[in-house]
Formats: structure tokens, C-alpha cells, sequence
């Protein structure tokens, strides 16, 4: 029957779709897909009706409105989708307005998308005064009411599924006066056809299913084996790219940065994560390293060392920060910058080229004021503490220049130097050059009081060096340095100083040399820095390598020494002797050393980042002989208390208001107020008061109770208001001095005690049951930590062995027989261990797998240890709940340490200050480069 009403249908379109586009494109077309599926005689009709959307039928014509009507012309009915903004929308009135003047209401269908529709029965039209969907060019249209769809529950962003019951109901309401039939009769043709649709599809799919299945088999297996495949080589160049790394790490520790990280992001590989840690603990003065546009050819440091001037061959001067990621000033001179000096304060900046070209840059203005040129190269150039300016050239004029910048004479002396300086208060100006000549002049007559032109210099292979001040002049020559002041003229002192002597070095030829007048030389040579303290008083000489810029061109000290700035063709290198570590931070936090044992400060992380620690600072600030501390980042500020005791073990609680605190025979509760700690309260261990007990570790839990274990091998439990514990597993019967080892899992759900054969037992706490038992065969444990959610327990053997126990499958998971640390910690997360020497080695491992990931060293104390032991036995530390390790050290700092693979690229991209090149790409990787950058 649809097929004949088909056949004789006279129009190409069954249904004209009127509708805003603003308000429901998504509406309109839902409901053609629809309309054109609904009711279709068989699975081989393409559709059922066919209905024109001009979104979706009308073809680019630049004549729309004729079209238009072409194609109302040649529909059937009118569906007008009903609203506000179409009742508003010109063409929708044009369209209905067409309608109307032709086939009339007869073949008009309303389907209500928003907005009211009202009929007035006794009005006999649409009650105009309520109905806010129709345009009231609709008046009279309708003699009777008309039946309406209503689709206002769809929604415009969401229309939802074709096969959704209540929209198949509205689509049934308006296929039947289109197809002519009765809607029951549309629904059940339509139920019928779905279902023999459905068992000619279970037909096809059991025959394709079983095709399929066998297809799909051996498609696993080839995607299985690709994807295994890429895995590999994936690993493959992940190690590959980590090994280059570590093999130019030395020489160019930016590339080699890039290719560690990029190495972790193609597999995070056990070697690419110790490839990062090992970039980011080597090489621990370094600070940062920046690119010029050029090649450095000119540096220096402000007074106070707070900022470093760089000049290049192409005439830029730029003003960092001492850490080098700060541009605070760029300006720029026609010729090859020569010389770079700052004025006493800080606020101006001189450079001068090799055209004689001299500017003064005000650092506060942001402005440059370009002196009278020189006749040669600018040598070198000097400001004064009063703020005058003293410039030399290649062929030794001198000038000096008034603050204003105003030329107050000049000299021809002959003499060009590599150093200017004033002395005596800027009543003298010393020049001094690099082959060990020197004249003293009067300021600011320029008249020549001292002129040596003695050659100290030897013949070939020396290379020397004259310190900022001019005072310390020496040479290198076969790894020996030899200083010389000048010499006495007609009675005269001499007025620079010999340099102090240093130690002989190896015999590797030198590039470069930098000196200071405190002591301390840097060599640069094929291979990177060396740097040499002179022995003083009280302190050996020393030696260090300053690895990862390859061969420098440049060396510069700041005048107190205790920052080198490097260059290496376009890349500068900053140096800082006070800086041990690049992972780790200082927080001014220096502890004493008093202890006539072995003793490692007792460590607890809150959980707002507060940390607390028991050992007495250094000068004892507090002026209280405390040993109880709390320190937050947020407020950088230190809270002090505690008994003039010595506490054994420290826990914040959940909520990190209340520190506890044990010691002799009980567990303290300090709470943390605004500028003080508070003593709340103080809980006994049960047992005789004569037994040998102090707290190993304490787990407090949210309702105030605490759990803790005792040296003695018991674990013990206090309720929230208790001033004596209950012991839940009884204490051991070995050696009371020797004491038992145990630990806790967070909330102390779990304990792990050592036992008197040498075993740990596995307890659950609140029953006191044993769980189960470990051993490590042949081996005594001498450290254990269970994981913070108390389901692996890491063991240290007395021969080197760190193992993981796993307490859910009762089995090692992992052992490994490289050499480790005496004690061990787990991260909060339980993703990674952390063992520490007593030659204070760090080490991270996985806890997953058991490789090592690598580590810092424990800085070695300001202050001298007492009694024996190495670093490590004189460290406490702790990881935080952000995966930060804290150390604390007797005679040393409170420190933080960057322990997480994200804050290792950071720091290296600091370092790298670039991304790796498409040519850098292609050369290590060997593919096509990536869109993203390596670091952004």
C-alpha cells in the first residue's frame, strides 16, 4: 500500500520543513532523518519519505527566494516548526505566507518546539494574547483547531536518539496524514519491518561472527605483535637516547638534557629516569645556562652579585639575574662589545666595542647615554665608588668621565690593560694587562705615578689572568700557577698583592683562567672547569669539576668569588659556589651539633607541607635550648618548644594541629598555635616504668587515638583521651640495648616488628593477631618501612640486600643485590623508596620493580660532627605527601629536595633553555620531529 501511495505521488517532496535556523537546526534535522526512516517497506528502501531541509537539499544558488518557492511549489505539506524566534524570523512569515495563499491549512502541520500555543474556541482562531509561537500573519488561517506535535522536551544541543519512544510517537503523529494511513498501521509496519530487519542481521552477523571470529584471532595476535613490536623499539631508542645523554653530559649538558627527557616520554623506563636524576644531581654549582643571539664576548658581575652583564659580537648587551632566567635590561652598541662594567650601586651599566664606542645604560630608566668615543677598541672600563667612569682603549688612552657622563680628561699612557680599577678610595686607578705590566695614575690629573713593563709572562704555553680588582696577576704554565705583584720603583711599595698559592694541578693544557683575590681559581680547559680553592687558614685546598659546558672561551668571577659566569660560544654558563645541589633548597634552617653519639635529627612531614624536626639550632636563635621545631613554607616562619630533651620519634596529625613527640617512656602531644607550641598532653607507655622503651614510630589516626611502636618490640595503643597506652602486641625478648626495629602503615592499621631470630612479623593492630612472617635468608634486616597504605614492606639486609614484600600475594616481589643504604622510607604514594648510606648516599628506587632511580648526596656539614659515624648516621629524613624529601643533619640545614621525575624536567629545561632542534631530532631519534616542543 505505501508503495502504490508512492507511485502516485505528483510532488518531489512529501514535506516542506519551515524552521529558524537560530533556534532548532539540530531539531529540523532530527526530525527528517526521522520522518525519511519511519515505516519503511523494507531494509532496501533508502527512506520512507523525502523531505526538504533547505540545510540539507538546497544547493548554492544565488537566487534563494525563487528557489525557494520552487521547492515549496513541489511539496506536498507544509511543517512549520514552531517557536518564538521562528514566529520572529522573516523568512519563515515569507514562507508560511506562500503556504497560505496556496494549498492553504489543508496541508499545514505544526510542531511546537518552545514558546505556548492557545486555542480560542470560542474565537475559533489562536488565542493571540497567550500563543507566543506563532506569527500573527496566522490569524484566521484555521476554521477548526489543529492538531499539534509537541517536541518542546527535546533539547536543541542534545536531540537525543531516532529511536526514542517519545519522539518515534511525534513522528508516527506526522507520517500518517503524509503516507495517508492510519498511525496504528504506520507503527505496526514499522515494528514488523525492525523485526525482520533484526533476524536477517542475526542471520548475517552468526555467519560474519563466525568469519569474524576466526579473522579477529589472528588479528589480535598481529596487533599483539606490532604493538609489542613498537614497544620494543620504542624501549629500544628510549635506552639509546639515554645513553647518548650520559655520554655528553660533560661536555653539553643542554642537548643532553633534552635527549634525557625525551628519552622518558618515549618509554619511562627504569634507565630514563636514573638518566634524569643523574642530569639533574650532576654538575651542582650550576644554576643556569642562556643563549645570546652571538657569541659572548664580553662579562661581568655587579657588586653584590645579584646580576651579570653579557655582551656579544654583534653589539647586544643583556642584564640577567644572578640565576639567569631574569632579563632585566637589553641595549646595544654598533661594534663588538669589548667591555661590561657596573657602577658601584647597581643602578648603571658601561659597555664598550671595538669601534671605541662607549654607552652608559641607566638600569632605573631604562635609558643610554652614548659618551665620547674612544680612538681605539674599548679595553677595558671601571666605575668609581663616587660614580665617575674610567675607560682604557687598545692603544692605551685613558679617559675619565664624570658621573654626568661629562669627559673630565684624557691621557695617552701608552699602556692598554685587560683590568681597570680605582684604589685608595678613587683617588688612584691601577691598569693592569695579562702578560703582568701595571700603571698606577693620579685621579683625576692622570698623571702616572708607577708604570712596570716587565714581561713575566713566558714565551708559550702559559696562560694568565688578572683578578677584578687588578690586585692578584698570575699564569698557568704545565698545571702550575705562578703569581707576581709589581715590583718596587723608585721606592715605591708595590700595589698589588702576590696571589695566594694554589695547589699543582694536572697536566692538562689550559684555554682560559679566571682569578680571584680571595683565593679561588678556574681553569678552562678541553674538557670543562676546574676550580681551586688556595688552602687558608683552617680549610685544605680544594678541587671541583665544573662538567656540562664543553671548553670555555670566557671566565669571570663577581668580586666576593662566590659566583663564575662561562661562555661557550653563544651560551652562558652561571655558576654558584654556595649552591651545593640543583635539587635541593635551603631554607635557612641550621642545626647544631651536641650530641657526643651517633644521632640523626627525628623528621615528620604535616600535611600542609609542614615539617617538623627535634635538634638544637645553630647560635640557638631561640635563646630557649629547645629541640622541638616546626617550620612552615607558607609563613617561612619557625615555631619552638619541647622539653630540654632528646625526642625519638615525630608524627603530625591527620589534620596537622597537633604534633606528637616521644621520649623516655612516652608520647608527648604539642599543639601548633599561631607563634608557639603548647603541651596538651602527655600518654605513658603501659608496662614497668624500669623497662627500656622509647617510641620508633607513631601513626596518630582522624579520631585523636594514636598507635606506636616501641624499641622493646611492642606495639601500643592510646585512645583520644588515654593517658596510658594498651598494649596490643607484647614486646620482644632480645637485647634491650640493641632495641627492635618497626614500623607503620598511615592510621597504623598495620604494624611490622622485628622479632629475636632475626624475622619480621606482621601484625594487624586493632586485634593484635599476627598476619604472617618474613625472612630474608642469610641476611639480618637492619631497616624495614612498611608502605603508607600497609600493603608492601621494604627490608635492608646486613649483606646489601633491599627486597619488597608484597603482604596481599605473600611473596617478594623484588630483590635487589646492589650495594644500598642502612635505613629506608617509602613515599606516601608507595611509588617510590628511599634509602639513605651512612656516607649519606641518597637513592630512589621503584617500588614497583626495584631498579634504582639514583640520587643526591647529603651535603657535607658547615660545622663539624662529633663523635663517630658518617653523614648519613647523622641525618634524619622523611618524604612528604608531595613526594619532597627532607633531610635534616647534625652541623648541617634543614633542606628539601626534588625528588619526582616532573620537578627533574623542570630543572632541566632550566637549564636547556631551548627545545631540541629538527636537525638535533633527526640526527638522535632518527624519525620525523614532533609538533610539540621538548620543553614548551
Amino acid at each position: 500500500m505505501a508503495g502504490q501511495n508512492a507511485s502516485q505521488r505528483t510532488h518531489r517532496y512529501d514535506a516542506f520543513l519551515s524552521y529558524s535556523h537560530a533556534a532548532d537546526s539540530a531539531k529540523a534535522d532530527h526530525l527528517r532523518r526521522g520522518l525519511q526512516n519511519f515505516a519503511r517497506s523494507s531494509w532496501r528502501q533508502l527512506r520512507a519519505l523525502r523531505i526538504f531541509l533547505d540545510n540539507a537539499s538546497l544547493a548554492a544558488n544565488p537566487g534563494l527566494w525563487p528557489e525557494i518557492e520552487r521547492h515549496l511549489a513541489d511539496s506536498g505539506a507544509f511543517i512549520l516548526l514552531a517557536c518564538p524566534r521562528s514566529a520572529d524570523s522573516e523568512w519563515v512569515q515569507k514562507e508560511i505566507n506562500w503556504w497560505r495563499a496556496g494549498p492553504g491549512a489543508r496541508r499545514m502541520l505544526i510542531v511546537v518546539t518552545g514558546g505556548e500555543l492557545t486555542w480560542d474556541h470560542g474565537a475559533g482562531d489562536f488565542d493571540w494574547e497567550r500563543t507566543t509561537c506563532l506569527p500573527r500573519t496566522m490569524a484566521g488561517m484555521f476554521s477548526d483547531e489543529p492538531r499539534w506535535v509537541d517536541l518542546r522536551w527535546m533539547s536543541e544541543q542534545d536531540p537525543g536518539s531516532l529511536r526514542d519512544s517519545r519522539f518515534q510517537q511525534c513522528v508516527a503523529d506526522l507520517a500518517a496524514p503524509l503516507h495517508a494511513r492510519p498511525k496504528e498501521d504506520l507503527i505496526g509496519a514499522d515494528v514488523t519491518r525492525q523485526r525482520r530487519t533484526k533476524r536477517l542481521v542475526r542471520g548475517a552477523l552468526a555467519v560474519i561472527t563466525g568469519l569474524a571470529v576466526t579473522a579477529g584471532l589472528g588479528w589480535v595476535n598481529a596487533v599483539q605483535q606490532r604493538d609489542e613490536a613498537q614497544r620494543q623499539a620504542r624501549l629500544a631508542t628510549s635506552r639509546q637516547l639515554a645513553a647518548t645523554a650520559l655520554n655528553l653530559k660533560d661536555g653539553n649538558l643542554r642537548l643532553a638534557s633534552l635527549l634525557a627527557i625525551e628519552a622518558y616520554r618515549m618509554q619511562q623506563s627504569p634507565e630514563a629516569i636514573a638518566t634524569l636524576n643523574r642530569l639533574s644531581t650532576d654538575s651542582p654549582h650550576l644554576v643556569s645556562m642562556t643563549s645570546s643571539a652571538k657569541d659572548i664576548s664580553a662579562l661581568a658581575f655587579s657588586t653584590d652579585d645579584k646580576a651579570v652583564a653579557v655582551g656579544d659580537e654583534g653589539g647586544a648587551v643583556a642584564v640577567r639575574g644572578a640565576d639567569g632566567r631574569t632579563l632585566r635590561a637589553r641595549t646595544s652598541l654598533p661594534g663588538r662589545i669589548t667591555a661590561v662594567g657596573f657602577s658601584k650601586d647597581g643602578k648603571r651599566l658601561a659597555a664598550g666595542d671595538d669601534k671605541g664606542n662607549v654607552g652608559v645604560y641607566d638600569l632605573t630608566r631604562k635609558t643610554l647615554r652614548r659618551l665620547a668615543p674612544q680612538p681605539e677598541s674599548v679595553s677595558s672600563l671601571a666605575f668609581s665608588t663616587a660614580g665617575q667612569l674610567a675607560v682604557v682603549d687598545a692603544v692605551g688612552t685613558v679617559v675619565l668621565y664624570e658621573k654626568s657622563g661629562k669627559k673630565v680628561r684624557s691621557q695617552r699612557t701608552g699602556r692598554s690593560g685587560d683590568v681597570i680599577a680605582f684604589q685608595n678610595a678613587g683617588s688612584r686607578l691601577l691598569v693592569r694587562n695579562a702578560v703582568g705590566g701595571g700603571a698606577l695614575h693620579t685621579v683625576p690629573e692622570l698623571r702616572t705615578i708607577l708604570n712596570s713593563d716587565e714581561l713575566v709572562l713566558p714565551a708559550s704555553q702559559a696562560v694568565a689572568a688578572v683578578s677584578n680588582s687588578g690586585r692578584c696577576f698570575g699564569y698557568l704554565k704545565f698545571g702550575q700557577f705562578i703569581s707576581t705583584g709589581l715590583p718596587e720603583i723608585k721606592g715605591r711599595k708595590s700595589v698589588a698583592n702576590t696571589c695566594t698559592d694554589f695547589p699543582a694541578l694536572t697536566n692538562e693544557e689550559a684555554r682560559s683562567l679566571a682569578l680571584t683575590d680571595n683565593g679561588r681559581m678556574a681553569v678552562g680547559t678541553a674538557s670543562g672547569i676546574t676550580v681551586v680553592d688556595a688552602e687558608t687558614k683552617g680549610h685544605d685546598s680544594q678541587l671541583r669539576k665544573l662538567t656540562g659546558v664543553g671548553r670555555p672561551s670566557l671566565l669571570k668571577f663577581s668580586d666576593t668569588g662566590s659566583r663564575l659566569a662561562s661562555a661557550h660560544g653563544r651560551t652562558v654558563a652561571l655558576w654558584n659556589f654556595g649552591q651545593f645541589s640543583r635539587t635541593a633548597h635551603a631554607h635557612g634552617l641550621p642545626l647544631s651539633d651536641d650530641q657526643n653519639m651517633v644521632y640523626s635529627p627525628p623528621l615528620a612531614a604535616g600535611p600542609d607541607g609542614q615539617v617538623a624536626w627535634s635538634n638544637l639550632m645553630q647560635g640557638d636563635p631561640f635563646g630557649t635550648g629547645t629541640k622541638l621545631h616546626v617550620w612552615s613554607p607558607k609563613g617561612g616562619g619557625t615555631l619552638a618548644g619541647g622539653d630540654t630533651l632528646t625526642y625519638d620519634a615525630l608524627a603530625f596529625s591527620p589534620d596537622g594541629r597537633t604534633l606528637h613527640a616521644g621520649l623516655n617512656g612516652a608520647v608527648q602531644s604539642w599543639q601548633i598555635q599561631d607563634t608557639r607550641l603548647v603541651k596538651r598532653r602527655t600518654v605513658a607507655f603501659a608496662g614497668r616504668q624500669d623497662d627500656y622503651r622509647d617510641a620508633v614510630m607513631i601513626a596518630p589516626r582522624a579520631d585523636g587515638s594514636l598507635v606506636i611502636t616501641t624499641d622493646d618490640g611492642a606495639v601500643h595503643v592510646a585512645g583520644p583521651s588515654a593517658q596510658r597506652t594498651r598494649i596490643m602486641v607484647p614486646p620482644g625478648t632480645g637485647d634491650p640495648q640493641k632495641g627492635l626495629l618497626s614500623s607503620l602503615s598511615d592510621g597504623g592499621r598495620t604494624a611490622a616488628v622485628e622479632n629475636t631470630k632475626g624475622a619480621v612479623d606482621l601484625y594487624d593492630v586493632d586485634s593484635g593477631s599476627k598476619l604472617q612472617s618474613v625472612r630474608l635468608d642469610g641476611e639480618q634486616v637492619t631497616a624495614l618501612a612498611l608502605a603508607a597504605g600497609g600493603n608492601a614492606l621494604f627490608l635492608e639486609g646486613s649483606k646489601g640486600t633491599l627486597a619488597r614484600w608484597d603482604l596481599d600475594e605473600q611473596r617478594f616481589r623484588w630483590q635487589s643485590a646492589e650495594p644500598n643504604g642502612a635505613r629506608v622510607t617509602a613515599s606516601a604514594d608507595g611509588r617510590t623508596v628511599i634509602t639513605l648510606s651512612d656516607g649519606g648516599a641518597v637513592s630512589g628506587w621503584d617500588a614497583d620493580t626495584g631498579d634504582r632511580l639514583g640520587g643526591p648526596d647529603i651535603p657535607i656539614p658547615l660545622h663539624t660532627l662529633s663523635g663517630i659515624g658518617g653523614i648519613g648516621e647523622h641525618t634524619g629524613f622523611v618524604v612528604d605527601g608531595a613526594g619532597t624529601l627532607w633531610t635534616a643533619t647534625e652541623g648541617g640545614d634543614v633542606l628539601s629536595w626534588d625528588f619526582s621525575v616532573n620537578s627533574w624536567i623542570e630543572g632541566l629545561c632550566r637549564i636547556a633553555d631551548r627545545n631540541l632542534t629538527d636537525a638535533e631530532w633527526r640526527r638522535y631519534v632518527g624519525t620525523a620531529p614532533p609538533p610539540r616542543p621538548t620543553c614548551g
